[in-house]
Formats: structure tokens, C-alpha cells, sequence
């Protein structure tokens, strides 16, 4: 896992727990303005964040989150249980998708249908108008995505009507491929209209629909007439035949699949005869001849008899398709004598055979006794378990068909004689009379109701429905069930099965939402997110022990030479040895927790990088070292900023175009390696380009025409100085003002950012070759080492990153340049300021018995400075802390530190005094 994913479920997990808390407060204030504002901008904040990755189902279900919230807070829906609910339900949702992504298992498809169901029922919360403007999404779109599966063929017909288009022959080869223990699955893709502004191709999509086997595209509307059309809205349906397995289907489609429907196709779905059915009227003699050659079992008779008749009959007839069919019902499954007969009987109408009728009278016979599966006095086994779930299931799914057709009397019948049977196997004979009356009620009425009444009413088959749902297993089914035969109440004794509301439409799986339970919601983490605010306390406590644990040495070294017990200064100091080691791994735990790694900085680059050389015509190769050095977060935050200027100028200044690279010897795509590593306690950053380099004449063309050098200087100044004036504030050698450079803000803002954090920046070029730029950084700002300088016996203190030496320089060295001190030192001639002079103390600097001056050398930018004090003292760490109120003015200290003696100990900002 990356890091910018791990971070993602970490803001995720925060902000589902802040959208859970806003919905409670909601509920005790549901007029709070500021909550629900509140609450907005965490799903909309979780929703973008969740956009950077592939989580499309995480990210439908936000999307309709936040748009039902933004209705809220519009004041176009008021908030209620219900709306609080179902946010709820569906932040559970999105929190088992981190729970799975983080398990590394983010790539499944199997919660595509939950996830349209949450959203449909978000979106079933906003006003229809609303719902409407931004998506073109139908109603039934929960049920879209649902395979299928257990319906009859006139359903799947009537369903998928687009299969009379099929040709006869795919067809054939289809039914062959089902029979041969193949999938075949109808799938019907209708794209939103706004799909092309969505980077959709639907086209495309359905002809790489996986296993195709036959594909047909048919307008969704009436054309309009060519001065209405519009071109960018999509008007068409895709139809597609495939032999892939539901989960293939799913997955390929589960980015829109509230825009598809798949259902799952039989092999007798197919038999669909076509053709001209204006051939002529079928002799009489030839259907009472083929059921009496059916009756008696005479199949090739049968055979002999529909070839006859078919060379008799124009092929281009539907009587012909119909006896073509009937062939092939002869050649694979001539036992199925029952769709022999109706397909027969089928050539007196010269219309499709009610198939669906004879696959329910088919379940049934082919249904197994309950008796044979559900023991008195044994537990059944899964195979039994799984058949009955389908027996109560598909009566049901049944008797909820919302059809119409001739013969739905026969279906009632089918559902009855079916619950009938299952009653007799759980021994509950007493119920058989009241399905009986139900079922004259709902042929009288012509109406499945009364049975779908008696089935809720009576928890003799609903509980054994429950208890296969929820894997209950009752080892006794006939004494757990005491049903009273006269009566509408009912005396349940299963204390092991779970008892539903009859009036909630919650199911079995809703009970533990998501595979969690509402006690189980408090899970251990493995990080916790604290706020800096309490890390910077406790650098502040261990910045005090550093300070209390200091004041032991001057303690011992007291207790020896003022009061000459020398035995409890060497037991001050052993006790100061532990204090010490024990301060110093507390500092360092401390240190740890506000390090991270710098691939929070780099993991932005490459998207700038592809941004900008793609805007510019180039072609530019990113290389990232070292992302997992580790420095201070504050370091690392402000490195941000100054690394995005250097890499703009690179894309921009210093990489050449394909076509120049290619003239100067050079590949065409350039190169910028960014590499981060750890020297000693520093952090050390290069930017390496490979492009043309700086040329140091035209930056001292460009300073002396901005007026920053003279003529004088343009002379005398050497390339590595010149090319330094890039950071310059206003510098810039661009000639044209642009997005990305010609403004003078860049080199001069990195320069001012890094040493803001008391890091130093230095630039090395060569014309022609590249670029290369070093960023120092401290690893953290909260220790600072310095060196301890006295003056006017005053004590200072110089930070470390910035002395480049100590030396004691004789008196008589020191030379006077225009009213400026110089010295040379190591060949080189080093300007010498006084410290009492720079802070305006009225004394003259001291020199030891040798007559000679001690000079720190520091570095001030690219600059070497010398800083004549009145004596070195020791170096050591302190916690340097800011200066505040009017202190914070003073731009000669850059922070105070306490020392163990508890003096205050100035930290001189060299910078500034220089």
C-alpha cells in the first residue's frame, strides 16, 4: 500500500467518524445550520478524496450522498430519520470498503448492487426534479443491476424482447452452448444521454463486452427531426448476447451499472420461431399425427414426419422456424415430451409457445419432496438447505411478477400446490386447508395477494424461509413450529430462529449491515491521528528537562567548589548520566513521531511535471530518489513550495525542446532526478536537470540591464557569483511574461523559504550539461545546535548550520579596505565585523594575552562573513523557541533558548545583523 493511499483511509476513517457524530448532533438540533454545513463539506471532502482513486462503487454512493446532502442544506429536503439513516447505512458501506481496501482487497466486484442500491435509495430522498437535472438514470435501477436469474422464458421475452432480433442461427449455436452446461446472459446497456461528456464510449464498450456472441444497437427514442437532433446526447440501446459468467459481466461493467441490465437466459428462452406467418394454413392431420406419434413414444416417426413437412414449406415461414426448432428439440432433449407438445400445438396458433408455464409445472414435478430432504429428526444438509431457499424463494419472486397473462390462474395453482407440498414435509398438514382457501381467494380475485398474505401471515413456511436465509439450523422442525390449523395467530416456540417485524421491510442481511453490528462499531486502529498542537506541549516539557537536567553539572560542579563535598558532586553527576540518557531518548521518541517521510512532497511532482512539459512541447523523463528519508514536518511542509519554483524553472529555463536536444547531441527527452537523503543531522535535497544550463554572460547582461550590477561589477564578477544572481529578488531572464516564468518571483522566494526554516540553498551549473541545485534543511526545527560566543560578557548563541570556522586571527593581520575590516584567511579575503558593533554595544571587541582576535566564520547565504567576538565557549543543543510580542521585531535574533544555569541564551540570526 502507497503512502497516498494509506493516508486516504486514514482522513477516511476520521471523517467517517466526524459525518457519525454530525448525524447525531443533527438529530438533537436538525435546524443547526452550521451542522449541516458541516456535515456537508465531510462527504463532499470524502468524495473528492475518494475520486483519486479506482473505487468507483465508494464513490457512487458519495456522490449520492453529497448531492442529497446539498439539497438539505438548500432547504429543498428537510432532514428526518429516515434521510439520517440512510447516510448512515451508507457511510457503513463506504467504511467496509476501506476496511477491504486496506485488506487489499480492493479490486472485487461483488458490492457493485449494493452500491447502486444505497445510492438509489439516497437519490429516492431528493425531490424528483432535482434527481432529474443531473442524472438520467431510471427508476428501477436497483434492480437493473440484479442478474436475472430463476425467471421463465416468456419473462425474459417479455423482458428482453430485442431477442427476436437474434438471428436464427446464433440462436441455435446458443442453445447448443447452453445445453453443453454453458452461461448465456442478455445484456442490455442503456448509456445515460450526458455519457460522452463523461469520457464514455459506449460503442465501444458493448463490442468489447466480454464473450460476445451477438450484438444489436436500436434507437432509445423516435429520431428527432435533423434540426432538433442533438449530436452529443446518446439515443441509443445496445443489445448483447454473451456466453460470459455473471461475475465477468459485472466486473466489466461495474463502473454504469445502473445503466445495465443482465439476465440470465435458459436454453428454452430461445426457442423463438420468426417468420412470415401469412404462409397458408398447416394441415390439421400433420399436428394430430405428430402428438399421437409424441404420445406413443414414437420420436423418429416424429422426426420423419416434421423433415417431410418442412421440405414442403416455404423456409422463409414461421411455420418453417417453428419446425426447425422442433428438430432440434428432437436431436438434444426428446424426453422433454411436454415442450414437444406446446411447440407442436404452437403451429395451430403461429404464436411463441407460454414456455414459462411449462417450466414452473416442470419445477415442480422436478422439485424434490421436502420430506426427502428436511429429517424430523436430523439436520439437512447444505444441498437440502439450498434447494429449500429456492423452492420459498422462487414462489415468491413468482407471485411478485407484475404481468398479466392468460394463464396466471395456473400459475396460482403451481404456487399453491407448491406450498402445499412443502407443508406436508414440515408436518404441518393443519395449514394445507388455508392455502387452499387462499387460493380460491386469489383465483376469484385473479389476484396473487391472498397468497402472498398467507405466506407472511403464517410463520410455518416464513420461519423455515428465515431460517434458511440466516443459516439457522432446527434440528427438530416439526416441534419447533406449533401452528394452530383454525386460527390466524400462531404459537412460535423457536427460540433459536430470529424473529422479523412483519410490517419492516428490513431483511436478514440488513440486520448486521455490512457484516458489522451497531455494538461492534468501535474497532482497534493501528495509528491514532493527534493533534500538533499537543505534540508541541510535549516538546516543550522535554525542552524543560533539557534545561532541568543542564542545571545538574553547574549543581555538582557548586557542591565541590563552594561547599567542598566533593562525594555528592560525583553522585550528582552519575545521577546526571541517567537523567541525560533518559532525557535524550525521550527527545528522540518525541523527534520520531513528528518525522515523515518526504514522499508526501515528491508524490505531487509527477503530475506537475507531465502538466507543464506537455504545455511547453517537451518531453521530460521524472526520476524520484530517497522518498523514504524522513525529516521534522514542518521541514517538510516547507519544502513544498520552494520545490515546485525550482522544478518550473527547470521545466521551463533550463530543459531544452526535442528538436534543439537533438541538434546539441542530446536525447529528446530530458531529465530531472530530484533526490532526498540524510547526511549526518541534515536533509539534503538536489535537483539535477540535464538541459542547457545557466550561461553566466547573459544573467550578467540581464543584472546590469535591470541596474542591479554596474559596469564595474559586470567586469570583475566571476561566473559562480553571476550565475548566483538568480536569486535575486525581480531577477529573471525571461523575455516574454508567461503562466509559468517572467514575473521576477522564483529563485528569490526559494532562497527566502528555505532559510526561513535555517536551511541553506546553493546552485551549481555548467553551460550546456545542466543544472544542479542542493537544498541543506535542519531534520528538525525543534533542536538547534549552536555554538556558545561571549561578548561584553554576554553570552550568544550562533547556530551551527551556520559556522564555517573558528579562528583566532593576530591583531596585526587585520587590514582596513574603505572603512572595512578585512583578514585573509586560507587564501581568501574575509570580511570582519565586530558583534558589539552589529548590536550597537559601546565596547570594543577583547583579544587574548596573545594579541589576538577570536573571529567566527560564518556563512551568510553564498557568502563567507567573519564575526569577531570576545571568546568561543562550548556548543550544545538547545530547544530554541521564537521570540513574541515586541521582541519578534527584532531581526538580529532569530530565537531564545534557556541554558542549564537557567540564563537566557540569545540566538543570533546571522543574516540579519549582517
Amino acid at each position: 500500500m502507497n503512502a497516498l493511499l494509506d493516508q486516504f483511509l486514514s482522513e477516511s476513517r476520521d471523517f467517517l467518524q466526524g459525518i457519525g457524530e454530525k448525524l447525531m448532533q443533527l438529530e438533537q438540533f436538525p435546524d443547526d445550520a452550521g451542522l449541516m454545513n458541516e456535515l456537508f463539506r465531510f462527504v463532499h471532502t470524502l468524495k473528492g478524496n475518494s475520486g483519486l482513486f479506482d473505487f468507483p462503487e465508494m464513490s457512487r454512493v458519495l456522490h449520492a450522498g453529497e448531492d442529497l446532502m446539498d439539497c438539505v442544506r438548500n432547504g429543498k429536503v428537510s432532514y428526518s430519520q429516515d434521510l439520517a439513516d440512510q447516510l448512515l447505512d451508507a457511510m457503513d458501506f463506504v467504511g467496509l470498503l476501506c476496511d477491504e481496501i486496506e485488506a487489499g482487497d480492493a479490486g472485487n466486484t461483488h458490492h457493485v448492487a449494493e452500491s447502486v442500491k444505497l445510492a438509489d435509495a439516497l437519490r429516492s430522498l431528493i425531490p424528483l426534479i432535482e434527481a432529474n437535472k443531473d442524472f438520467s438514470v431510471s427508476s428501477n435501477s436497483q434492480a437493473q443491476v440484479l442478474n436475472q436469474e430463476g425467471v421463465g422464458a416468456l419473462t425474459v421475452l417479455s423482458s428482453v424482447p430485442w431477442l427476436t432480433n437474434v438471428s436464427e442461427q446464433a440462436l441455435f449455436d446458443a442453445y447448443d452452448h447452453i445445453l453443453n452446461g454453458g452461461n448465456l446472459h442478455a445484456v442490455t446497456y442503456t448509456p445515460i444521454k450526458e455519457c460522452f461528456f463523461q469520457g464514455d464510449d459506449p460503442f465501444y464498450s458493448a463490442r468489447m463486452t466480454p464473450a460476445l456472441v451477438w450484438g444489436g444497437i436500436k434507437s432509445a427514442d423516435e429520431w428527432p427531426q435533423l434540426q432538433s437532433l442533438n449530436a452529443y446526447n446518446c439515443s441509443l440501446d445496445f443489445h448483447v448476447l454473451s456466453t460470459a459468467s455473471k461475475e465477468t459481466l459485472v466486473e466489466y461493467y461495474r463502473y454504469v451499472p445502473e445503466q445495465v441490465v443482465v439476465h440470465s437466459i435458459s436454453a428454452l428462452s430461445l426457442v423463438i420461431p420468426r417468420g412470415n406467418p401469412n404462409g397458408g394454413p398447416v394441415y390439421e392431420d400433420f399436428v394430430t399425427d405428430a402428438l399421437l406419434h409424441l404420445r406413443d413414444g414414437n420420436i423418429a416417426a416424429l422426426k420423419q414426419a416434421s423433415e417431410s413437412m418442412l421440405e414442403l414449406s416455404n423456409p422463409e415461414l414461421w411455420i418453417s422456424s417453428a419446425l426447425r426448432w422442433l428438430l432440434k428439440l428432437l436431436d438434444s432433449c426428446p424426453e422433454r415430451k411436454d415442450d414437444l407438445q406446446s411447440l407442436i400445438e404452437s403451429l395451430r396458433t403461429l404464436e411463441v409457445p407460454k414456455w414459462q408455464n411449462l417450466e414452473l409445472k416442470s419445477s415442480n414435478a422436478q422439485q424434490p419432496n421436502v420430506e426427502t430432504f428436511v429429517n424430523k429428526t436430523s439436520e439437512p444438509s447444505e444441498e437440502d438447505v439450498a434447494a429449500l431457499k429456492t423452492i420459498f424463494f422462487d414462489q415468491r419472486q413468482i407471485l411478485l411478477l407484475d404481468d398479466e397473462p392468460t394463464w396466471k390462474s395456473g400459475r396460482l395453482k403451481a404456487v399453491a400446490g407448491t406450498l402445499i407440498n412443502c407443508s406436508k414435509a414440515l408436518g404441518n398438514e393443519a395449514d394445507i386447508p388455508s392455502i387452499k382457501v387462499a387460493l380460491e381467494q386469489a383465483l376469484l380475485l385473479n389476484e396473487s395477494t391472498p397468497i402472498l398474505a398467507w405466506m407472511d401471515a403464517y410463520d410455518s413456511l416464513t420461519k423455515v424461509e428465515k431460517v434458511i436465509f440466516t443459516g439457522v439450523i432446527v434440528e427438530n422442525l416439526e416441534s419447533s413450529l406449533l401452528v394452530a390449523s383454525e386460527s390466524e395467530d400462531l404459537l412460535i416456540e423457536a427460540q433459536e430462529v430470529v424473529v422479523l417485524e412483519k410490517n419492516s421491510e428490513t431483511t436478514v442481511d440488513e440486520i448486521t449491515k455490512f457484516g458489522k453490528r451497531a455494538e461492534e462499531g468501535v474497532i482497534s486502529t493501528k495509528s491514532i491521528k493527534v493533534d500538533q498542537a499537543k505534540i508541541d506541549r510535549l516538546m516543550n516539557l522535554i525542552g524543560e528537562i533539557v534545561v532541568s537536567k543542564n542545571a545538574l553539572p553547574y549543581l555538582a560542579q557548586r557542591a565541590e567548589d563552594h561547599f567542598g563535598v566533593r562525594e555528592l558532586s560525583r553522585e550528582i553527576k552519575a545521577q546526571y548520566s541517567v537523567i541525560n540518557r533518559i532525557a535524550e531518548e525521550m527527545q528522540d521518541a518525541i523527534m520520531q513521531v513528528r518525522m515523515m517521510p518526504i514522499s508526501f512532497v515528491f508524490q505531487r511532482f509527477p503530475r506537475l511535471v507531465r502538466d507543464i512539459s506537455r504545455k511547453l512541447g517537451k518531453e521530460v523523463q521524472l526520476v524520484l530518489e530517497g522518498e523514504d528519508t524522513e525529516a521534522d514536518k514542518n521541514i517538510i511542509e516547507s519544502l513544498a513550495d520552494p520545490l515546485i519554483h525550482i522544478i518550473r524553472n527547470s521545466l521551463d529555463h533550463g530543459l531544452e525542446t526535442p528538436s534543439a536536444r537533438q541538434v546539441s547531441g542530446k536525447h529528446s527527452m530530458g531529465k530531472i532526478t530530484i533526490q532526498a537523503s540524510q547526511e549526518a543531522d541534515q536533509v539534503i535535497i538536489r535537483i539535477m536537470d540535464d538541459g542547457k544550463g545557466i550561461d553566466p554572460s547573459v544573467i550578467k547582461r540581464k543584472a546590469y540591464e535591470k541596474g542591479m550590477i554596474d559596469e564595474v561589477m559586470m567586469e570583475r564578477i566571476s561566473d559562480i557569483d553571476a550565475i548566483n544572481l538568480v536569486f535575486a529578488a525581480g531577477f529573471s531572464t525571461a523575455e516574454v511574461v508567461s503562466d509559468l516564468s517572467g514575473r521576477g518571483v522564483g529563485m528569490d522566494v526559494v532562497r527566502t523559504a528555505v532559510e526561513g526554516v535555517n536551511g541553506t540553498i546553493r546552485l551549481e551549473s555548467q553551460l550546456g550539461k545542466g543544472t544542479s541545485i542542493q537544498i541543506s534543511l535542519p531534520l528538525s526545527m525543534a533542536v538547534t545546535k549552536v555554538m556558545i560566543v561571549e561578548s561584553d560578557r554576554q553570552i550568544f548563541g550562533v547556530p551551527m548550520d551556520h559556522v564555517v570556522e573558528t579562528v583566532r586571527v593576530p591583531k596585526s593581520s587585520i587590514h582596513t579596505i574603505k572603512n572595512n575590516q578585512t583578514a585573509v584567511l586560507r587564501d581568501r579575503i574575509i570580511p570582519l565585523k565586530g558583534l558589539n558593533a552589529l548590536l550597537d554595544i559601546p565596547m570594543s571587541q577583547l583579544v587574548n594575552d596573545d594579541d589576538e582576535v577570536a573571529v567566527l566564520v560564518a556563512r551568510v547565504g553564498t557568502d563567507v562573513v567573519g564575526l569577531m567576538v570576545d571568546d568561543f565557549k562550548e556548543t550544545m543543543e538547545v530547544i530554541q523557541k521564537p521570540l513574541s510580542g515586541v521582541l519578534a521585531g527584532l531581526s538580529a535574533y532569530s530565537g531564545s533558548a534557556l541554558m542549564g544555569d537557567g540564563s537566557v541564551l540569545m540566538v543570533l540570526n546571522t543574516r540579519g545583523i549582517v
